[in-house]
């Protein structure tokens, strides 16, 4: 039986640090993105979502999963389809000769994102788009506006917007449904003065994490992850990856230990590996205790108030770019911390481990890579 899930479930308020556009962040601790959860409940939640949509949008051909908070709950949704039901993420990396729209989130820390267009040609009857929560709708509807314009078979679909948290308002509903938008929630929550509720709020900035010259062991998969930007189908997403679940999964059976505390940490957008990895190790080593979350590019503020979901947090080198800032947020104790990626950058990856190796300094002495 599917689990139902309320407000107090997958609401958590806190601040964000540095960002005049919108000052509040809705965290939701089952999400596997700031707060760390046991992955079994983070696949849970977003499978029920799927279910959710499989029933509400049976004829769905398309689904697209929004960057970089969504990708996990996109792709697992995604499972609860057909194998042949098309799938892609937006992304902001740069995927080389692939053709992309452009498309901007406006409340963003980095407003500018992009879609394949390969998975948007030919018919699409229904296609579904995936974000962590909906609040205005402004992004969904710039993003189906670009799309239309670009392919003008998709005039007539119908575009089917789930989402964890809904706090969208009547009239806005009203406004997207003339133009065939619809939307699908998990819990649906009463908006109120997020920003009022923040105002308050004493909050520091995450500090920047120190790197230190740590020992991790690198392992690079042999089966690849799914092609989650530019564009795969849902059968041939949980094929590759169950491959890849399987071989990493192994392979850290074979350094952790019997017993012990261990975090999965995803990377930015790539974030659903290390839950499906994390929920592997569970399964096969029930003495472990296993944790997820994941890297980020969303400055949060920190604060050690009761309730608060970010206590502590550092900024990090990327694993994926030079110049980029991401952040981490409830740094705790574990007896391994094992880093599930995409990145192709040697050097970054570099970088980016010894940042992480003096963000858990005090906390763990066991660090692995892992390249997909």
């Amino acid at each position: 039986m599917t689990r139902t899930y309320q407000e107090q479930d997958v609401l958590r308020l806190a601040r964000r640090w540095n960002n005049a556009k919108r000052s509040y962040l809705l965290v939701d601790p089952l999400q596997a993105k700031h707060v760390p959860v046991a992955p079994q409940d983070a696949l849970a939640m977003m499978q029920a979502l799927g279910e959710l949509l499989r029933q509400e949008a049976p004829d769905a051909s398309l689904i697209i999963g929004f960057a970089e908070t969504a990708t996990a709950i996109s792709g697992a949704a995604a499972f609860c389809f057909g194998a042949d039901t098309r799938y892609v993420q937006t992304t902001r990396e740069n995927c080389g000769s692939f053709r992309m729209l452009q498309f901007r989130e406006e409340h963003s820390h980095a407003v500018t994102q992009q879609i394949a267009c390969d998975p948007l040609t030919g018919e699409h009857r229904q296609i579904i788009m995936i974000d962590d929560e909906i609040s205005t709708g402004r992004t969904i509807e710039n993003i189906i506006a670009v799309l239309r314009e670009d392919f003008p078979a998709l005039h007539d679909t119908e575009f089917v917007i789930g989402s964890i948290l809904n706090r969208l308002s009547d009239e806005r509903r009203q406004v997207l449904a003339a133009q065939n938008i619809r939307f699908v929630s998990l819990v649906p929550v009463e908006d109120r003065d997020f920003e009022g509720m923040v105002s308050d709020m004493t909050v520091t900035p995450p500090v920047p994490a120190q790197p230190i010259d740590a020992d991790y062991a690198e392992y690079t998969a042999q089966h690849r992850l799914p092609a989650f930007r530019t564009g795969t189908t849902a059968g041939a997403m949980q094929h590759a990856l169950a491959q890849f679940t399987e071989e990493c999964g192994q392979h850290l059976l074979s350094e952790l230990p019997a017993q012990g505390k261990i975090l999965l940490l995803g990377t930015e957008e790539c974030m659903l590996p290390a839950l499906t990895v994390g929920q592997y190790l569970t399964q096969e080593r029930p003495g472990l205790s296993v944790f997820t979350h994941a890297t980020t590019r969303s400055p949060i503020g920190i604060c050690q108030a009761e309730g608060y979901p970010c206590p502590s947090g550092v900024q990090l080198h990327s694993f994926f770019e030079a110049e980029r800032v991401t952040y981490l947020y409830n740094i705790r104790d574990y007896d391994a911390v094992a880093v599930v990626t995409d990145s192709q950058d040697d050097a970054q990856c570099r970088l980016a481990m010894q940042t992480l190796a003096g963000a858990f300094a005090k906390n763990c002495e066991k660090f692995y890579l892992i390249r997909g």
